[in-house]
């Protein structure tokens, strides 16, 4: 690979984040002491509705942020991350950006190693448009951790005023 002084600037960061729906917060490992007996109960779900969004951005564009979801009878429902689902994301969403905006060759894609992120036919996808050595991430040329907090400064940036937009508060972004 080439190393010239414009290759920080052609990064492609990518990140998925859970969005909980509701406002709800987790006490299944919380004691409550009183002195009588509590005879209300409030049942609640195990696991709150959550989406599940990916961002991609460079210092040139944005990916519009990407929503990992399915049509099921009632409407589009919100489904897990696989391998099959991130390769029809990279293919369907990403890969047609990058050529619409003519990034294909210059673009260093980076995303951590999780599981779906390194299913063969993500990686199949990822070479053939990218090649391997533009690529940073677990089981490639130049590895990144599968989990990794260096990004968590650039992150908080890109998501934490959207995360106030799902929870249905004040959503003003510019």
């Amino acid at each position: 690979m080439e190393v010239n002084n414009a290759w920080p600037w052609n990064i492609l960061w990518t990140v998925e984040a859970h969005f909980h729906l509701q406002c709800s917060v987790n006490t299944q490992n919380c004691s409550i002491w009183a002195r009588e007996k509590p005879f209300q109960t409030q049942p609640l779900p195990l696991n709150s509705q959550k989406v599940t969004v990916w961002c991609g951005f460079t210092a040139a564009f944005i990916v519009v942020p990407l929503i990992f979801e399915q049509i099921g009878p009632s409407g589009p429902v919100t489904c897990a991350v696989n391998g099959a689902r991130y390769e029809f994301l990279l293919r369907n969403q990403l890969i047609a950006a990058l050529q619409l905006r003519g990034f294909v060759d210059s673009t260093i894609f980076m995303q951590d190693g999780a599981p779906p992120h390194i299913a063969t036919p993500v990686k199949e996808l990822l070479n053939l448009h990218l090649g391997n050595d533009r690529i940073i991430s677990r089981h490639f040329r130049t590895a990144r951790p599968p989990r990794s907090s260096d990004l968590a400064f650039r992150l908080q940036a890109v998501w934490l005023p959207k995360r106030s937009c799902v929870r249905g508060s004040n959503c003003e972004l510019s």
